[in-house]
């Protein structure tokens, strides 16, 4: 961690959370007027492209030109699966992917001061995982919220990589994958790790690469378990030949 800087990082995070209380703010002015996700979808995206790029993060996505063209604007929602390698992937692929993706977080996240209001007024999907009954209903639910059009991004690990190596998918994408019935794009991140590892604030600027694969198709595959392997088979391909570049 020595040759991480400390001065631009720290500059930037307080400004940043001055302009974070202002764009939260804004937000929810906006919202009765042109309602909460259209609020957020305007004002969240440009306050994270602009704090990437005061820490000197360069953003870089290929493959979204070789989607389908109903993916790319919108009109066949899909979930976007791959690794998880920073606290900064949320916000990035937020802002980089054009499709207005959310999240599926856990149910408690809602009650977190700023972060849990934003989720909500951007329409993130909340998964309650108290109960076995509570949570097969979530997903059902959550499921027809990504048929009925809403794009999703889950990271299968987990947790955030220390190393940037992949850790083993968890089934609770693909579950829903399935009961979704939608595309299932694998995406690779490079370079998180180096930007923002794993317990420091020290963030150091360059390249974060989102690297996107081909959409596997949930129904051409007889179980969860065998999505799950052909997509964490993808991501690794992804990896490998970003690494290769």
């Amino acid at each position: 961690m020595r040759d991480r800087p400390i001065l631009r990082p720290l500059v930037v995070w307080i400004l940043g959370s001055l302009a974070l209380a202002l764009a939260v703010g804004l937000c929810f002015l906006l919202a009765p007027l042109i309602g909460g996700r259209r609020a957020f979808w305007r004002i969240a995206p440009r306050y994270i492209r602009a704090t990437a790029r005061a820490f000197g993060i360069r953003r870089h996505m290929v493959g979204w030109e070789a989607l389908p063209e109903g993916i790319r604007t919108g009109a066949q929602p899909a979930m976007f699966v791959g690794n998880h390698t920073s606290l900064f992937d949320p916000p990035l692929m937020i802002s980089t992917l054009p499709c207005c993706p959310v999240f599926v977080a856990k149910r408690e996240l809602i009650r977190v001061p700023f972060l849990g209001w934003v989720m909500w007024l951007a329409g993130f999907i909340f998964i309650d995982r108290s109960r076995i009954h509570a949570s097969r209903k979530s997903l059902k639910l959550a499921a027809t919220r990504i048929r009925e059009g809403q794009s999703v991004v889950a990271f299968p690990e987990g947790t955030r990589s220390r190393t940037g190596q992949l850790l083993p998918f968890k089934k609770g994408a693909f579950t829903l994958a399935f009961g979704a019935g939608v595309p299932v794009v694998p995406f690779a991140i490079q370079g998180g790790p180096e930007i923002l590892p794993k317990g420091t604030w020290r963030v150091r600027g360059g390249d974060y690469h989102i690297c996107l694969g081909v959409p596997l198709d949930p129904t051409h595959y007889p179980t969860t378990e065998a999505l799950l392997k052909a997509v964490e088979a993808s991501v690794r391909a992804l990896l490998a030949a970003d690494s290769a570049v």
